[in-house]
C-alpha cells in the first residue's frame, strides 16, 4: 500500500507528536525547541512536509480567488459565473493595474523554510551525510517550485538562498529579467534531480517529479528569452535538449499510461501509475467546500425544474445543491473529436465530420419556440436535422467521440450521475435557461458541467460540510509526454513530435493516431491535444502565453509576442431543442461580461510587480515593461 504525504494540520500534528512523543513528555506542551525539529530526520521531515503547501499553486483551485490555481478561468475552457468569473474577469476584461498583486510576487517566507530545511539539515548532528544531501534535494525542489509560481506569472523573482537575518540588508533587488529567474529555479531543480532518491511516495517530490516539472519550466524560460523583444527560439538551443532528456528520465521511471483517464481525477484510480505527483487530502480535515467541487456541481431541485416546465424530475429532489459557478463552455467542448464513420482513419470536429454534413441543414431558421435567444446573444452557428435522417444532435455529439469527452463532461444525458440524468436541452432538468430567466442562481450558462475532478462516492451527497477524500493532480506521465512533444515540434522533429502527442490522444482519447503532413498542422493538433488532455490543470492560460512568445505556428502565424487569438475568443454556448433535432450556437454576455475579452501584448505576458512592493523597496525597479 502506497505511503502519502498528507496535507493539513491536523496530520501534521498527529506525525509531530508521533516522532516527538518522548520529548514532549518533558518539554513544555505548548511548543517544540527548534533545537528538537531539526535532531532527527523524521523531526525535519515533519517541518518539510508542512512547507509542501508550496505546491497548492499548482493544483486546481477554487476559483473564488484570482492568485489560486484555477488559471482556466482566464480562458474560454470556462463560462464563469460569481466567484469564477471574478476571478477571471481582470485577466480576460483586461481590468489589471500597476496597484494589483494577482502573481503573488512576495513569496518570501515560503522561501524562508526551504532555505531553513538546507540550513538546518546540514548543521545537524543527529542527521546522516546521505540524509542531509536528500533532504536538501528535496528543499531545492521546493524553492524552486515557489519561484516557478512567481515567474511564470511576473517573470522575476527576489532570489534569496540563505536564512536572512535581522542584520541583512532587506532591501534585495529583484532579478533582472526572466531569463536570470529561470536560471535560479533550473539549477535548484536540476539539483533536486540529481539529489532526489528515485522511491515513489504519493505526495512527495522524487527525482522523476523534479525531472517532470523541469520539462516544463525550460519551455516557459525559452519562451521567455530576449523578453519584452520577440522570442529567438532555435532547433539547437540547449533548453530543448534539457526537455527531452528529462522527460526521457520520467519514461524510464516506472510511470504509465492510465487507460481510465476520468479515475485519474476521482476516488477511482487516485493512486495511478500515470501520477507523477499529486496532492492529497483526507476526509478527517477535508469538506467538500474544501475542494473544487463546490463549484463546480450545480445547485437543482425539482421545483427549479417545475418552473422551467422541465423534465425529467430527479428521484432525489436535492442530490444537487451546491454553488455551482464553474462550467465548461462550447469552445472547449468544440475540441473533442469525433471519428468519421465515412473514414474511420480520422477524427474530426464534430460539427465537420461527414455524419453532420450528410445529418445537417446548417444556417436553417429555427423558432423561438424551439429554441430561444436572449437579445443581447449573437447566433454563432445554427442547424436542424435534415427530414427523413435518423441522427439526432445527441449521436451527432456523443456517438464515436474523444474518451475524454464523457470522462471530463457531462453533457445532455451522458450518463447516470449520483443516480441522476442530467438533461440540458430545451425544457430539460438542468439547462441555462433555468438561471437566465431566475428560477435558480446556479444552473450556469453552458448546458454542460464538470465531470473531471468530481469524486463518486461523496456521501450522502456533494454539499457544503460533507467530508470527503480528495486530490490534485499537478504532474503526471501524459504531461510530461506533451512537453516532450513540445520540445521536438520547437526543434523541427515532427515525427517524434505526433509518436509523443499520440500517446495521450490514444491512451486517453482513444482517438486514431493522428498523422500531421506538416510542422504547422503538427502545431494545431498538438495545441487542441494539450488543451483537452491537460482542462482543469491548471495549464491552458500558461500554453497560450507560451505560444505566444514563441510566434509562427505556436500562434496562428503571428509574430512572436503578438496578439493571442484564444485569449480575444469569446465563449460560446449552444442551446438543443428539445427533440435533440436543432441547435444553437450562441455568444453574449452571460449576466456578465463575456463578450468582452481583450488582451494587451505590450504588457500582458507578464503580470505586473504590484507598486507597494517598489514604493517600499526602490531596488525592485523597474517595474515590468507596459504597467
Amino acid at each position: 500500500m502506497k505511503n502519502y504525504i498528507l496535507t493539513g494540520l491536523l496530520v501534521l500534528g498527529l506525525l509531530t507528536l508521533d516522532a516527538c512523543k518522548q520529548v514532549l513528555d518533558t518539554e513544555p506542551l505548548d511548543r517544540i525547541s527548534e533545537d528538537v525539529v531539526w535532531q532527527t530526520k523524521a523531526n525535519a521531515e515533519t517541518f518539510i512536509f508542512s512547507t509542501y503547501n508550496i505546491m497548492n499553486s499548482f493544483a486546481t483551485g477554487q476559483g473564488g480567488d484570482p492568485r489560486s490555481g484555477n488559471t482556466d478561468t482566464r480562458t474560454t475552457n470556462i463560462l464563469g459565473s460569481y466567484d469564477s468569473y471574478n476571478a477571471g474577469a481582470p485577466f480576460f476584461n483586461d481590468r489589471i493595474t500597476r496597484n494589483d498583486d494577482y502573481g503573488g510576487f512576495n513569496n518570501w517566507a515560503s522561501v524562508r523554510r526551504c532555505n531553513l530545511i538546507i540550513e538546518k539539515v546540514n548543521a545537524s548532528p543527529g542527521i546522516s551525510e546521505a540524509d542531509k544531501a536528500t533532504l536538501t534535494a528535496e528543499a531545492k525542489f521546493l524553492r524552486a517550485m515557489s519561484y516557478y509560481s512567481v515567474a511564470r506569472s511576473i517573470g522575476r523573482i527576489v532570489w534569496i538562498d540563505k536564512v536572512l537575518s535581522p542584520d541583512d540588508d532587506m532591501f534585495l533587488p529583484a532579478t533582472a529579467n526572466p531569463t536570470e529567474s529561470y536560471n535560479y529555479i533550473i539549477k535548484d531543480l536540476e539539483d533536486a534531480v540529481a539529489g532526489l532518491p528515485a522511491t515513489k511516495v504519493a505526495g512527495r517530490a522524487n527525482k522523476y517529479t523534479a525531472a517532470a516539472f523541469l520539462t516544463e519550466v525550460c519551455l516557459q524560460a525559452l519562451a521567455y528569452k530576449n523578453y519584452p523583444a520577440a522570442s529567438a527560439v532555435s532547433a539547437t538551443d540547449p533548453l530543448l535538449d534539457k526537455v527531452i532528456a528529462n522527460a526521457k528520465l520520467v519514461i524510464s521511471g516506472g510511470y504509465s499510461m492510465e487507460s481510465d483517464y476520468g479515475g485519474m481525477f476521482n476516488n477511482v484510480k487516485s493512486n495511478s501509475p500515470e501520477i507523477i505527483f499529486g496532492i492529497y487530502r483526507k476526509a478527517v480535515n477535508t469538506n467538500v467546500d474544501n475542494t473544487p467541487m463546490q463549484t463546480i456541481i450545480p445547485n437543482l431541485n425539482n421545483n427549479y425544474i417545475a418552473q422551467n416546465n422541465g423534465s425529467p424530475k430527479f428521484s432525489n429532489a436535492n442530490i444537487f445543491e451546491a454553488w455551482g459557478n464553474n462550467f465548461p463552455s462550447q469552445n472547449i467542448a468544440d475540441e473533442y473529436l469525433v471519428i468519421d464513420r465515412a473514414n474511420p482513419s480520422v477524427a474530426l470536429a464534430w460539427n465537420k465530420t461527414s455524419q453532420y454534413k450528410n445529418a445537417v441543414e446548417e444556417g436553417a431558421r429555427i423558432p423561438s419556440t424551439v429554441i430561444p435567444k436572449a437579445v443581447d446573444e449573437t447566433v454563432i452557428q445554427s442547424g436542424t436535422i435534415k427530414p427523413g435522417s435518423s441522427e439526432t444532435i445527441w449521436s451527432l455529439t456523443n456517438e464515436g467521440r474523444d474518451a475524454r469527452w464523457h470522462a471530463t463532461i457531462l453533457s445532455d444525458s451522458s450518463e447516470t450521475f449520483y443516480g441522476e440524468i442530467l438533461t440540458t436541452t430545451i425544457q430539460g432538468n438542468s439547462n441555462r435557461w433555468m438561471e437566465k430567466n431566475g428560477y435558480t442562481w446556479s444552473a450556469g450558462f453552458a448546458n454542460m458541467y464538470w465531470r473531471k475532478g468530481v469524486y463518486t462516492n461523496v456521501n450522502p451527497r456533494v454539499y457544503v460540510g460533507v467530508p470527503t477524500d480528495y486530490h490534485y493532480v499537478p504532474m503526471r506521465l501524459g504531461r510530461v509526454y506533451l512537453n516532450l512533444a513540445e520540445a521536438y515540434l520547437l526543434k523541427g522533429d515532427l515525427a517524434d513530435a505526433i509518436e509523443s502527442l499520440n500517446q495521450t490522444r490514444v491512451n486517453h482519447g482513444k482517438l486514431p493516431a493522428v498523422t500531421a503532413a506538416g510542422l504547422q498542422q503538427a502545431w494545431t493538433d498538438y495545441k487542441r491535444e494539450r488543451r483537452v488532455d491537460l482542462v482543469m490543470e491548471n495549464d491552458y492560460y500558461y500554453s497560450l502565453l507560451r505560444w505566444g512568445r514563441y510566434g509562427g505556428n505556436a500562434n496562428s502565424g503571428i509574430a512572436s509576442g503578438g496578439t493571442i487569438p484564444e485569449l480575444t475568443t469569446p465563449p460560446y454556448a449552444m442551446d438543443v431543442s428539445k427533440d435533440r433535432k436543432s441547435f444553437m450556437i450562441v455568444k453574449g454576455p452571460f449576466g456578465y461580461t463575456h463578450d468582452i475579452r481583450l488582451f494587451d501584448a505590450s504588457k500582458s505576458y507578464l503580470l505586473p510587480i504590484a507598486q507597494s512592493f517598489l514604493d517600499r523597496n526602490p531596488n525592485l525597479a523597474p517595474q515590468n515593461p507596459g504597467w
